[in-house]
């Protein structure tokens, strides 16, 4: 998923010192729109994003929790109508305030798209230049939010938090952005939102206060979200994400945007080396991350248990503890205790193995050659006729066209190994599958081809879909329906000639199956999958005398690659080669019993 975010922060008119002064009124209006544009993947973290901006504005930023609106997949109208309600309600009280409007979700040059529909750009900065508020703040976390910040190229994401200032003794514009030029943002499901809103959001809970003083300014916390969303990006993204930042203020350099101690529950960190992170257990998450240094911390988090841990090379160091309403509940780095063996090593490969994916990606090439023998077994005659197909050295080729397209080319010569050594040569035959939906998750991958043999005598066509469920980063679920034509063509055979014959025989199939990958190592496949064909054939019908009929083969097929696209063993020696093993076997309700078993190398480059 693309994505950018950028924020602007307005104020037309100075505000005096804090001096007593009635406080500072602050409202917001934050909204998450998970549901897509047209022509655009839905999101998955909009919401979650959203709404842990919205608890921060409340736990850390001093709003009033009344005074944060949460809209969720709202109809533009309505985002409309409550700015305009929050801007009546700041101009009837005449006194200083702010108003902050936050959105994630789909958006082009022109227009968000909260529920999927379009809400222009030049209505919502209308409300955010309505001096009314006399500070407003807009966060837009979208895709091609170019016109919004008169840039080009800006691209889709999930959000970024950001709190408000706490004094009001200054005036002007900040911006931040997720990404720049035409970088993507990224979300993820091991943070259940995207990089560069955790990363802030942690910071403004704390891990960002470089001065120590229990507050943290939009500079800090941007440094620290910042350096975060580079170094996670570099490791897990396709692209690196550079967040970028821009303040013009009058009357000082930086703006505050949270106060820890006004948050009732807090945790504080004693810390002499780091880096240590901060996990909430109920959901896994590593909420904060501390940088490494001498330093003290107040951090603002909810209620609940969490652990802090340090990594090192001599083994991961943690403690448990339990953050409580009202409290603060304080850990010094030495008094964490060894609770493991040296961390776990890091992922081999900085993406995917090609040899993994449903689909090669553009302009990737997967060639395999390897080993197969089969042993048939045909009982409907007597005795029993038995079968060995000799072993041959097969070849295989695939190539991803563009993302989605994958070219396979079937067809390519083989060599019988066994004497006499003969090279069987056929006419190469294309199909065709294209890749709907997002690996990690759901993939529905059509699939069409034909197939051509050397006597000319028939015509293979087939065509089907495959699917793949995702149960984790490495496992998945796979089915598979499909149906392939012979077209068998019957040429004259007399001088009078008899007219062309075509016989279409259909052959349904229907397969699910599993694969594993394991320590992004070895990677497991095995399926089951029923199919049926049908033949000619002769009966008698006395007198010596036989007439045709069509007869139906019926069967049960169990082993490797049944039900998806990977041998019965993998075995991943590095990112471009790999080992295969496959067997599987086929159990007819009638007719032949047959094995097959192959061995093999695989290239991806």
């Amino acid at each position: 998923m693309n994505a950018l975010l950028a924020l602007t922060l307005v104020a037309l008119t100075a505000a005096p010192p804090d001096t007593g002064s009635p406080r500072v009124k602050r409202l917001a209006v934050v909204v998450g729109s998970n549901r897509a544009a047209p022509g655009r993947t839905p999101l998955r973290y909009a919401h979650q994003d959203a709404r842990n901006l919205a608890s921060v504005l409340v736990e850390a930023g001093q709003f009033a929790r009344e005074d944060v609106v949460v809209l969720e997949d709202p109809e533009p109208s309505r985002v409309l109508a409550t700015l305009d309600s929050r801007l009546e309600r700041l101009g009837k009280e005449g006194r200083e305030g702010l108003l902050l409007f936050y959105y994630s979700g789909h958006s082009d040059e022109r227009a968000l798209y909260p529920n999927g529909q379009p809400l222009e750009l030049k209505e919502l900065r209308v409300r955010l230049e309505d001096a009314r508020a006399a500070v407003r703040v807009g966060i837009l976390d979208a895709c091609q939010g170019g016109s919004w910040t008169r840039a080009k190229g800006l691209t889709p994401a999930a959000p970024f938090a950001l709190e408000v200032p706490l004094g009001l003794s200054s005036e002007g514009s900040v911006l931040l952005a997720s990404s720049t030029g035409q970088e993507a943002s990224h979300e993820t499901d091991a943070l259940q939102g995207s990089f560069f809103t955790h990363h802030l959001v942690a910071g403004l809970r704390g891990a960002a206060d470089e001065g120590d003083d229990g507050q943290v300014t939009v500079g800090e916390a941007f440094a620290y979200a910042q350096r975060l969303t580079i170094r996670d990006t570099s490791l897990h993204g396709e692209a690196v994400q550079h967040p970028s930042f821009d303040l013009r203020l009058r009357g000082r350099q930086d703006l505050p945007l949270t106060r820890l101690a006004s948050a009732s529950s807090t945790l504080e960190v004693r810390q002499e080396l780091g880096p240590l992170q901060v996990i909430q257990l109920h959901s896994g998450l590593v909420v904060l991350e501390v940088p490494e240094g001498r330093r003290a911390l107040r951090m603002a988090l909810p209620v609940g248990p969490y652990l802090v841990r340090r990594r090192t090379p001599q083994g991961t160091f943690a403690r448990e503890l339990q953050v409580e309403a009202g409290k603060t509940v304080t850990v010094h780095e030495e008094n964490l205790e060894l609770v493991g063996a040296p961390g776990l090593a890091a992922k081999r490969y900085s993406r995917p193995l090609a040899a993994t994916l449903t689909t090669l990606p553009a302009g990737t090439h997967a060639v395999s050659l390897g080993v197969s023998a089969g042993y048939s077994e045909y009982n409907e005659a007597s005795p029993p006729i038995t079968y060995a197909s000799p072993p041959a050295l097969v070849a295989g080729y695939r190539v991803g066209l563009t993302d989605r397209l994958q070219l396979t080319v079937g067809g390519l010569p083989s060599v019988k190994l066994t004497r006499p050594q003969r090279v069987f040569t056929g006419i190469p035959s294309p199909t065709l599958s294209y890749r709907l939906g997002e690996a990690g998750r759901s993939e529905w991958v059509p699939f069409a081809g034909a197939t051509l043999p050397t006597s000319f005598d028939a015509v293979h066509l087939n065509a089907g879909l495959r699917t793949r469920w995702w149960l984790s980063d490495s496992s998945s679920v796979h089915a598979e329906l499909s149906a392939a034509y012979t077209v068998f063509i019957t040429p004259p055979t007399t001088p009078e000639g008899y007219p062309l014959e075509l016989r279409l025989y259909p052959s349904p199939t229907a397969e699910v199956g599993y694969s594993v990958t394991l320590g992004e190592v070895v990677t497991l496949g095995l399926g089951v999958g029923a199919m049926a064909y049908f033949s000619d054939g002769v009966v008698p019908v006395g007198d010596g005398t036989y007439t045709s009929r069509t007869n139906v083969h019926v069967g049960l097929r169990v082993g490797g690659g049944v039900g998806s696209p990977f041998p019965l063993l993998s075995i991943h020696l590095n990112d471009v080669w790999s080992l295969t093993g496959n067997a599987s076997a086929l159990f007819p309700l009638m007719d032949a019993m047959s094995f097959s078993l192959g061995a093999g190398v695989l290239a991806t480059f």
